[in-house]
């Protein structure tokens, strides 16, 4: 068994746990002040400063130290946000990562091959969001096809009488456990222009309004969105199409929306999976 360390190596570990801490908790302060809590200024650059506080200063620190205080700092993140902690859970493997890269390049710096060669890419990382027009492809789009009915004609009747959304309907292992982009219940008649539907996802509402009608297709715009997915993704409008192949109806949506977080490196790919679930799930669900 390894000896305990020293009463004056304990103290510099208590001391330099505290300090990251306290650093990390005022780097979510600071983004929250700004209104930056959506932005590569909280998911990138508070665990840079994390890293680099830990490998600047030398002892029995390390590895185990850094993550061990930025899970600590993920924990009070996400007590101090609550609702949107599921997006600090989300960003957790990004975090970790950020933090590691950093860590291991402060701690090669001590070397005489050290190097912050891999420092520029990470400020171009760090500002996405932070300053006007930083932000990578915020306008993004995601689409799902499903075998909706046997023949079209019963599916667009279903669709004149208003979606239904089946709660019964499988919504997959990953919207089981993040249900942000999935509707549970829908409201509103009708497929002409003018017409609207009501979704209730989240915590609150989503109020849609047809804007382009023909046949086998719809065109509908966002009117107005009081759910807890606007936290993530501001969804603009979207399309539904659907034809006919032998015995079926092949249903295809496709939902555009603004992403609300960056850096784009991690929360592109993941919002384009989410909502792609979210989409599949609605016509999964379509009753």
């Amino acid at each position: 068994m390894a000896p305990d360390p020293p009463p004056t190596s304990r103290s510099r570990l208590v001391l330099l746990l505290l300090v990251v801490v306290l650093v990390g908790m005022g780097g979510v302060g600071i983004a929250a002040a700004f209104d930056r809590l959506d932005s590569a200024l909280l998911f990138v650059g508070v665990p840079c400063l994390l890293a680099f506080l830990v490998g600047t200063v030398r002892g029995r620190g390390g590895w185990g130290s850094l993550f061990q205080t930025l899970t600590v700092v993920l924990l009070l993140a996400s007590a101090l946000l609550q609702e949107a902690a599921v997006c600090v859970l989300l960003a957790a493997p990004f975090v970790y990562g950020v933090a590691a890269l950093v860590y291991g390049i402060v701690v090669a710096q001590r070397r005489p091959t050290g190097s912050f060669a891999l420092a520029p890419v990470l400020l171009v990382v760090l500002v996405e969001g932070v300053l006007p027009g930083t932000r990578i492809h915020p306008e993004q789009s995601s689409a799902a096809e499903r075998v909706v009915a046997t023949d079209c004609a019963t599916f667009e009747s279903a669709l004149l009488r208003g979606p239904r959304i089946d709660p019964e309907a499988d919504r997959g292992a990953l919207l089981r456990v993040f249900p942000y982009p999935t509707p549970t219940a829908a409201s509103g008649r009708g497929l002409e222009v003018g017409d609207g539907w009501e979704l209730t996802v989240a915590g609150g509402t989503v109020r849609t309004r047809v804007v382009e009608r023909a046949s086998g297709h719809l065109r509908f715009a966002v009117v107005d969105d009081t759910s807890r997915l606007g936290r993530w993704v501001g969804v603009r409008a979207g399309s539904l199409d659907w034809q006919e192949s032998g015995d079926r109806c092949t249903a295809t949506m496709q939902v555009d929306y603004e992403r609300r977080l960056d850096p784009a490196l991690w929360f592109g790919p993941v919002s384009d999976v989410f909502m792609h679930a979210g989409v599949d799930a609605f016509l999964a669900g379509l009753d």
